[in-house]
Formats: C-alpha cells, sequence, structure tokens
C-alpha cells in the first residue's frame, strides 16, 4: 500500500508527502477529525463497520494549497485514495466525528459530496472514481 500511495502522490505532482511509517497513530476518531481538516499527517485504525475482523487503516499524508492526500484500506486488497478539498475534508471528518459518538450510518444509498474527491484501488491496481453527491 506504501507503494501506491507514493505512486499516486508522484502522478499528482505533491511535493515531499510523508508515508504512513513516518506518520504518528490516533485512536480517537475525533482527534483524527480535527487531523483531517488541518490536513496533519497521521494515520488512524478502526475495525471495519460490518467486517470486525477487518481493521480499517486510514492514512492522512500530506498535501498543498488545493487538496489533502487521504487514503484507506478496504476488504479485498482494495483502498480508497482521495483528493480532499477542504468542503471535503470537514465533509469526512464530520463523518469521523459522527463515529466518535457512536453514531454510524450509510448504506449503498446517496454518496457524500466529498467522495467525488475519491477513486477506489482494486487489487490489481484498476482505478475506478467513485460518484459524488
Amino acid at each position: 500500500m506504501k507503494t501506491a500511495l507514493l505512486a499516486f502522490a508522484l502522478v499528482l505532482s505533491v511535493p515531499a508527502l510523508a508515508t504512513e511509517s513516518d506518520a504518528p497513530a490516533l485512536s480517537d476518531p475525533a482527534e483524527f477529525a480535527d487531523a483531517l481538516e488541518s490536513c496533519t499527517v497521521v494515520t488512524h485504525g478502526a475495525p471495519h463497520p460490518f467486517m470486525r475482523s477487518f481493521t480499517i487503516e486510514h492514512a492522512i499524508t500530506g498535501g498543498d494549497d488545493e487538496a489533502c492526500l487521504y487514503s484507506q484500506t478496504m476488504p479485498g486488497g482494495m483502498h480508497m485514495e482521495c483528493r480532499l478539498s477542504q468542503a471535503g475534508r470537514r465533509g469526512l471528518a464530520t463523518e469521523f466525528r459522527e463515529q466518535a459518538k457512536g453514531r454510524m450510518s450509510g448504506g449503498t444509498g446517496e454518496q457524500p459530496a466529498w467522495t467525488s474527491e475519491c477513486e477506489i484501488v482494486d487489487s490489481t491496481g484498476k482505478r475506478t472514481p467513485m460518484s459524488g453527491g
């Protein structure tokens, strides 16, 4: 996954990004939300909401004035990579704050707007843009 993150960063020409191993780990989703809004390099691990045996690894690897690079691991050898705008960071941070309060919602219906700033990368490297609100 580190290779995929670095390749993604190189394609986007974002200078001097940190790797996941460089980043401090946060256990509190509310603290991760704050880090996301400020685009602070950190990681956060949390159990998948439906597959409790899978731990989602969330990572903020840096950014520039235009976007903040965020990724998360997914079951099946997939991961999501995002270039989040300030509005995108606020939207995703709201979801982490809701999670910190014990509120979890979601489904296959309408996706939040921030997802339009993301791609799903499957285990073969194929990229699929997420459709967003």
